[in-house]
Parts: structure tokens; sequence; C-alpha cells
């Protein structure tokens, strides 16, 4: 390597090193020991006792494990079906430029930068079975029967707490899918409508294949921030009644921090991370099939 090229790469790692650094520190370093204590027995105290894959065997036989991992992908189904169709909805009327537009985004992505324990103890007091807004809401539209303990009931806990998430996110999406569409050329639009094309053909022929890149970006991302979703679950029900909104990482960390059993708690988050990876590699293989028929 000649002189310049000494220097580029010093410069580089000038530059860069402080951030790998801490990409290092904060990422790489805590997946290895979490990777490495999966391997052992241990309460954070005593000393590790060495377990190969028996951490492991008992992940495969735990149901609770499989229902925490149903409640992960119900959960991530629904942030997928509700957040981002929604969101790409909004944004495309939004950038019809209404009356108020400028309002109404500030007031949609107001629950984003609302704190996750504010969200959970309002919407606690929402679902309250007992002075809740919900069911007083539904008995004053003579919905009576509909009025039930909505955190408390099996069938129901999950499903209340993925609503919240839903809601809770759209108006993420909303922001970045608008800021995906205002970088379409207003020319490439009036074309269209020169040539005759209806504003839905214009929506699913121009407009969603442009930014396809960033609808594969906000997948990945509702998927990967879904799996691994965890404070509302921890505010608002604790994973119950009877682990039936428990999910992948809420059941990790009452296995290490209230169990005190790090080494099944860390074979939990490399499950948790293995499986994230899989399906991202997945999602990301698919959709770029997709986007390649588009160009």
């Amino acid at each position: 390597m000649n002189e310049t090229g000494v220097r580029r790469l010093g410069s580089r790692l000038f530059f860069m090193g402080p951030a790998l650094l801490i990409f290092l520190a904060v990422i790489i370093v805590p997946i290895s020991m979490s990777i490495y204590y999966s391997f052992f027995q241990w309460n954070g105290v005593s000393a590790k006792v060495f377990n190969g894959f028996g951490n492991f065997n008992q992940l495969f036989q735990d149901p609770i494990l499989w229902t925490s991992l149903k409640n992960s992908v119900y959960l991530t189904l629904g942030a997928l079906f509700i957040q981002l169709p929604v969101g790409l909805f909004l944004a495309i009327v939004l950038g019809y430029k209404l009356r108020g537009s400028n309002f109404l985004k500030t007031i949609y992505f107001t629950p984003v930068m609302l704190s996750t324990a504010v969200l959970g103890i309002l919407w606690g007091q929402i679902y309250d079975p007992n002075f809740g807004l919900l069911n007083n809401l539904l008995i004053q539209l003579g919905l009576d029967q509909w009025a039930h303990a909505w955190l408390g009931d099996e069938a129901t806990a999950l499903g209340s707490v993925i609503a919240v998430v839903a809601w809770q996110f759209i108006g993420f999406y909303i922001i970045v899918y608008f800021g995906a569409l205002q970088g379409i050329s207003d020319e490439v639009l009036e074309a269209a409508r020169v040539e005759g094309a209806g504003e839905w053909k214009i929506i699913f022929s121009i407009q969603i294949p442009l930014i396809w890149p960033t609808i594969t970006f906000t997948v990945l991302n509702c998927v990967i921030n879904s799996l691994k979703y965890f404070d509302l679950i921890y505010i608002m029900t604790g994973g119950g009644p009877n682990n039936s909104s428990e999910v992948l990482a809420s059941y990790m960390m009452k296995n290490a921090f209230r169990m005190m059993d790090f080494g099944y708690g860390s074979t939990i988050s490399t499950f948790l991370l293995l499986f994230g990876l899989c399906l991202a590699l997945i999602i990301s293989k698919v959709l770029g099939r997709t986007g390649a028929r588009f160009e």
C-alpha cells in the first residue's frame, strides 16, 4: 500500500473510529455476551456453570416460549397490517395539500413523541372495566354486552395492546411515507394525469412503485421493532393474564431479571435474535424481488 492509500485508510479510521467503537460497545459486545451466557446456568451472583445446549433443550420444550413466540408474531402482523397501510393512506391524502395538513401531521405524530409509560397508564385507564372511557362509551351507545375487562380477559388482552401499539406508531410511518412521496416529481404526476390516468392508477402504478425502497425499509423496521417490543406489554398487562399477552422480549426479561436465571434469559434473547435475522433476510429477499418487477 502506497503512502496515499495509508493516508486514506488513516483518515477513514479517524472519522469512523468513534462510531465503530460505540457500535461495538453498545451492540456487538452485549450480543456476544448474551450468546456466551446462553451456554451457562447463572443467576448473576454465583459462579457460572457450563450447561452446553441444556438451555436450548429447555427452550424448545417450554410451552410459554411458544406462546410468547405466537403472540410476538400476532403483534408483528397487527403492526404490519395496521400501521403501514393506514400510514401510507394518510400520507397520500396529506400529499394533496389539504387545508390544515401541517396541523394534521403534527396531531398524527404526537403519539410517537409521548412517553411509552404515559401511554401505557393512559390506555390502561381507558380500558379500565369500572370507570374506563371505552366501557362507558359502549354503555352510552347501548352496547352493554360488549363492555368487559379488556386487559383482564385472555381473549382480548393481546388485541387491546396491539391496537395501542398500532395507534402509537402510525404517525411515524405517515411522516416517512409523506417525505418519500414528496420526492416524486410533480411533472411525473401531471404527465400521468394529462395522459388520462386516474388517481387510483397514479397511486398504484406510479407512486407506490417509486417509493418501494421506502416501503421495504418500513416493513423491515416494523417487523424488527415489533418482534422486540416490550414497553407497553410490561406496563399494561405484564404478560398476563395467564401469559396470554406474553411476548418474547417480556418473557426474556422475566426469566433474566425476575427469576434471576440469566442463562435461560440469554438463551431466549439469542433465539429472538436468530429468529429476527432469519425473518428479516426472508422479507428483504421477497421485497427485493417485488421491487425488481417495478423497475
